[in-house]
C-alpha cells in the first residue's frame, strides 16, 4: 500500500471514529436528560395527589368546626 493511502485511511477513519463517539455521547446525554423529567414528572404526580388529599381534609375540618360552632352558638 502507498503511504499516501494508508494516512488517507486512518485520516477517514479518525473522523468517522469521532463522529460516532459524538453521537453515542449525545444519545446517553439525552436519555439521562429524558430520565430526570420522568422522575421530576413522578414527584409533581405525588405532590398533586398530596394537595388533592390535603384539600379533603381541610375540607372535612372546616365541616366539623362549622357543626361545632352551630352546637356551641356562635
Amino acid at each position: 500500500m502507498d503511504n499516501t493511502l494508508i494516512v488517507a485511511l486512518i485520516s477517514s477513519g479518525g473522523s468517522v471514529l469521532v463522529a460516532i463517539t459524538a453521537l453515542a455521547l449525545n444519545y446517553r446525554g439525552f436519555a439521562f436528560i429524558e430520565g430526570r423529567f420522568a422522575s421530576i414528572e413522578r414527584r409533581l404526580d405525588t405532590m398533586q395527589n398530596d394537595m388533592k388529599d390535603l384539600n379533603k381534609t381541610m375540607t372535612a375540618v372546616e365541616i366539623d368546626v362549622a357543626l361545632l360552632k352551630d352546637k356551641v352558638g356562635m
